[in-house]
């Protein structure tokens, strides 16, 4: 990726979080022009810096929020956004297993899609996740996290999200997991 490329990246992947945690549905046009759909000033989200994690929430005490991290691959440019956000539903359950909160993992266009994305916890399991949809900011997965599953992130020191890219094949990404518990306990 060039230069250009990574800053329209970064850009695209800071409003795909920004834009995911709104309670209003807003056109991109108005996000761009400050003004909300009635032509209300749109006011940026609070964000409050957790460790390696960024918390955003809407403006103004909003409660609906997310934590967030950008990866940077080996050369240091952003390659991944890891967004965490806790569902509502307190019965939620797949397969039997209860369900605490959500990852949203957002990657360049350019991935391999049937290889999906991997992540590890610290020397654990790997575990495995198809890609949802790819836009022209990017490719999402969108994975349920089981209680298990948050507490091995709350134990650990760096989370491995591992792409493959054409030509380039697997692209390990360190997510640090400094601050999570503290991040997603705020949420």
């Amino acid at each position: 990726m060039n230069i250009t490329i990574n800053n329209i990246l970064r850009a695209a992947v800071l409003l795909l979080a920004t834009v995911s945690i709104s309670a209003h549905a807003q056109k991109i046009s108005d996000l761009d022009n400050d003004q909300g759909a009635q032509g209300d000033t749109v006011m940026a989200p609070d964000v409050t810096k957790v460790g390696d994690w960024n918390v955003v929430c809407e403006a103004g005490g909003g409660a609906n929020c997310a934590m967030t991290q950008l990866g940077e691959d080996s050369e240091g440019s952003p390659a991944i956004e890891f967004v965490v956000r806790k569902i509502e539903e307190q019965d939620a359950e797949i397969d039997g297993v209860k369900i605490v909160a959500v990852a949203d993992i957002i990657t360049p266009l350019g991935v391999l899609l049937e290889f999906g994305l991997r992540l590890k916890i610290d020397a654990g399991e790997e575990r495995g996740a198809p890609f949802r949809i790819c836009q022209k900011h990017g490719c999402l997965v969108r994975e349920p996290l089981s209680a298990d599953v948050i507490a091995s992130l709350k134990k650990g020191n760096k989370a491995t999200v591992t792409v493959a890219a054409e030509g380039a094949g697997p692209i390990d990404i360190d997510i640090s997991l400094r601050g999570f518990t503290k991040a997603f306990n705020s949420l």
